[in-house]
Parts: C-alpha cells; sequence; structure tokens
C-alpha cells in the first residue's frame, strides 16, 4: 500500500499480520509490531527527522497495540495511515509550540547576565519597556498580572491576590504576552536600543 510520503508497506501482509495477533497466535502482535516499525520510522523522519521520528515510531506501535483487537483487518492499513498522519499532526503541533517559546538567540546575547552591573540595568531597562507597554497596550485584568510579576509575585501569589484560580492568571498571562510581543519587539531592535 503506498502511504503519504510515497512510503510503502504491504496490505496483504498486514492484513494476515493483524488476524494472526486477534486469533492469540504466539508471538503474531510481536510480529506485527516489528514489522511495522521500520514503516513508522522511515515515515516520520521523512517529515521530523531521525530522533524524532523514533520517539513517534514508539508512541504509534504503543497505540498499535492497544488497539490490535479493535482494527478491522481489512481496514488495517487504512487505520495505520491513520494513527501515523495523527501522530505526525501532534509532533508538527508541538514542535511549533516549542518554537514559539523559545526566544531567538540573539536576543540572549545583546542582554548582559543578570548580577552583573550592566545586567542589572539591561534588567532594569527591560523591567521599564514591559511596564510601559503594559500600561499602553493592556486591559487593566492582564495589566495588573505583568505589573505583579514586575513586582517579584509568582502566578499562584498573584491568583490568591486576586482570589481566582492559578490556572486562569497563567491563561491570561499567555494572552497578556500576545499582546505584548509586538510591543517589546521595538526593545530588542538595534535603533532602539541605542535610546
Amino acid at each position: 500500500m503506498r502511504c503519504p510520503g510515497g512510503v510503502w508497506f504491504d496490505q496483504d501482509e498486514v492484513v494476515h499480520l493483524v488476524r494472526e495477533a486477534q486469533r492469540g497466535e504466539p508471538r503474531a502482535l510481536d510480529g506485527l509490531l516489528a514489522r511495522l516499525r521500520p514503516w513508522f520510522v522511515t515515515f516520520f523522519a521523512r517529515r521530523i527527522g531521525p530522533d524524532a521520528a523514533e520517539d513517534a515510531a514508539q508512541g504509534a506501535l504503543i497505540r498499535i497495540a492497544g488497539a490490535f483487537r479493535r482494527i478491522d483487518p481489512e481496514r488495517a492499513g487504512r487505520y495505520i495511515i491513520t494513527v501515523a498522519e495523527n501522530l505526525l499532526r501532534s509532533e508538527c503541533r508541538r514542535h511549533a509550540r516549542e518554537a514559539r517559546r523559545s526566544a531567538p538567540v540573539e536576543l540572549a546575547e545583546t542582554m548582559e547576565a543578570p548580577g552583573t552591573p550592566d545586567g542589572e540595568a539591561d534588567y532594569r531597562d527591560f523591567g521599564r519597556a514591559v511596564q510601559r507597554a503594559s500600561l499602553a497596550t493592556l486591559p487593566p485584568e492582564l495589566r495588573e498580572i505583568i505589573l505583579g510579576l514586575l513586582r517579584g509575585l509568582s502566578p499562584s501569589e498573584i491568583a490568591a491576590q486576586q482570589h481566582v484560580h492559578p490556572v486562569t492568571i497563567r491563561t491570561r498571562l499567555l494572552r497578556a504576552r500576545v499582546l505584548l510581543r509586538p510591543e517589546l519587539r521595538l526593545y530588542c531592535s538595534p535603533d532602539s536600543r541605542a535610546m
């Protein structure tokens, strides 16, 4: 069977292996998983790289092992492809979230380490930039959270002060970051650092 990305596996062999596993043949499930493993690794490696492919393939095999009794042998190929596509989609989303959470290396290179006089000055300047951007950009409920963080409060302490659940504060903090990001890009640009 030809699958997305041009990867092949033998549909008849998979049907046979699923049937054997469902009948309880000794080591049949191991045989099915062993046969599918290289296909999963190849499928994922083409899209997310070899290291992540090993982990994704393991996740796919675990799903197949947990569901093999419910798989219709005649449709096993389509089921396997669906498992792979769903895992790939989840993995791509996870990578995208991680990419959004990281900051560019250039930002780290432009700021001094905290604890040095220049680092503390950069930290204070950045804090003032965040405070100015917060006052200009954020609605009051988000502004209070950012200002609380600048005062050194933890999200849990802010939640206790506002009598809300800590998850609410974290959600609002994510929203505030999204709103502040365009404002704070000005701080990171080379032109604004000279001011």
